[in-house]
């Protein structure tokens, strides 16, 4: 996939955050670490699906700093992230501060 699919596959996800959450989005931050935000350990790489390959592009809202932050995973943790189970839950609190780190950490490198 070329950037300007991963651009334009952005700006869709942003439009549907806006009728989403609206007004509430005051900024927008990609997280674009080569690193899967979810496990910290492996690089972002595209699932197989059948023969085809896919990213999974998603996105957090962030309500306290009002940010919606947009990020990819990789192909391991996404199966472990959909899936139904009893970690679900605590899986999506991880992935959260996780995001909320690294996005703190990227305020802490524009404000130096």
């Amino acid at each position: 996939m070329d950037e300007s699919n991963i651009e334009d596959l952005l700006f869709e996800l942003l439009g549907k955050a806006n009728e989403m959450y609206g007004d509430a989005v005051e900024k927008i931050w990609f997280y674009d670490g080569e690193i899967c935000p979810f496990c910290n350990k492996r690089k972002i790489d595209a699932l197989k699906m059948g023969e085809e390959s896919a990213l999974s592009l998603n996105a957090y809202m962030y309500h306290e700093m009002n940010t919606l932050i947009g990020y990819f995973l990789c192909s391991r943790c996404i199966p472990e992230l959909l899936g139904s189970t009893v970690q679900q839950k605590s899986n999506y609190e991880k992935l959260e501060q996780n995001l909320k780190n690294a996005y703190h950490d990227h305020l802490k490198l524009s404000a130096s």
